[in-house]
């Protein structure tokens, strides 16, 4: 009963809810239940964790839920979201350990994943294990991958129907053609893909999409627009716990902020948003906002305060991976020498 009202928690942001059913199923029935069914749980847990970023947790969870499905033969994996449990299992381990910085197991479980799931043949789980390549591709820079895969996943959902991956597609495919040079045709897919996601009328993943378009909007200088779907965010969030992005919404209201000429408030935007990233342990978005408040604190003539800051949150990821937001960070410190 638990795994079957996990996604209708999500998409109303009521996770702790589900997070109190799952904990009483796995302390009083656990011994009964099949080590899948377990595992699907964890899982699940771990999903509705990482809705109310609760990063450590979520790590905790799906890693859990990785070692049963491990000890379980393929035959008797069960569904979840309509795909065998390990994929969407996979695809938040990967992004919580992301999240938290722990980049190269991050890189190496998934890379791993793709090479024991490698004949998977239903079209279903063929598109949500190519939305976990996306994951990885935009990590790792490797855009001209992230297209090819993103256009796959928007091909095959056209062709059965899959609606809301189609939307994650276009997400993801807006993201490669944003960073190949096509700013304007990467808005627009990254637009067609939160209205079709907006669509299932559901909470989770909303915010998320909603900043990688702002994130873009904000690169075009499109700020009226940008500030507007984070005030849609913020309205769509009140009253659920849905948290996994606040952070993130928070800096980019300081990108807009910055755009306009408030650096004042730019600073307490950038501050705010890591604060928050500190406290829920989401070292990747305190890289970001750190990097953005050097550039303003620069700006004021403060380089000498944003430096030490910054060079400090780069020199915590321990990685042999150039990952996306690690050059860009690097770059900044670079210029605050200048």
């Amino acid at each position: 009963m638990a795994l079957s009202i996990a996604a209708f928690s999500y998409a109303t942001g009521r996770n702790r809810d589900y997070l109190t059913l799952a904990d009483e199923h796995l302390e009083i029935h656990a011994d009964l239940l099949s080590p899948a069914y377990v595992s699907g749980l964890w899982s699940t847990k771990g999903t509705a964790h990482f809705n109310r970023a609760e990063w450590r947790f979520a790590l905790e969870a799906t890693r859990k839920a990785r070692d049963l499905i491990d000890r379980t033969d393929a035959s008797r994996r069960i569904l979840m979201g309509g795909a065998d449990q390990l994929i969407p299992t996979q695809a938040y381990f990967f992004r919580s350990l992301v999240v938290m910085g722990f980049i190269d197991e991050a890189v190496e479980t998934t890379e791993r994943f793709f090479q024991t799931i490698d004949r998977i043949e239903k079209p279903f789980d063929i598109v949500w294990t190519l939305a976990v390549k996306c994951e990885l591709c935009a990590l790792l820079r490797h855009n001209e991958a992230l297209l090819e895969n993103a256009t796959k996943v928007v091909e095959i959902s056209e062709r059965h129907g899959y609606a809301a991956r189609r939307g994650n597609g276009l997400s993801w495919r807006g993201l490669a053609r944003s960073r190949l040079g096509e700013l304007d045709a990467g808005i627009d897919d990254a637009r067609e893909g939160i209205v079709i996601w907006r669509g299932q009328g559901v909470v989770f993943i909303t915010p998320e999409r909603v900043c990688w378009l702002c994130d873009l909007l904000v690169r075009a200088g499109r700020l009226d627009e940008a500030s507007q779907l984070l005030d849609e965010a913020d309205a769509l969030v009140i009253d659920t716990d849905e948290a996994c992005v606040l952070a993130e919404c928070i800096r980019i209201r300081g990108q807009i902020a910055a755009c306009g000429n408030d650096l004042t408030g730019a600073v307490r935007h950038f501050e705010k948003s890591i604060a928050i990233s500190q406290r829920q342990e989401a070292r990747l978005f305190e890289l970001r906002a750190t990097a953005q408040l050097a550039s303003i604190l620069a700006r004021q003539g403060r380089a000498h305060v944003g430096e030490p800051r910054l060079r400090a949150i780069i020199d915590t990821f321990d990685t042999k991976h150039e990952i996306v937001d690690l050059v860009a960070a690097r770059k900044v410190l670079r210029t605050l020498h200048r």
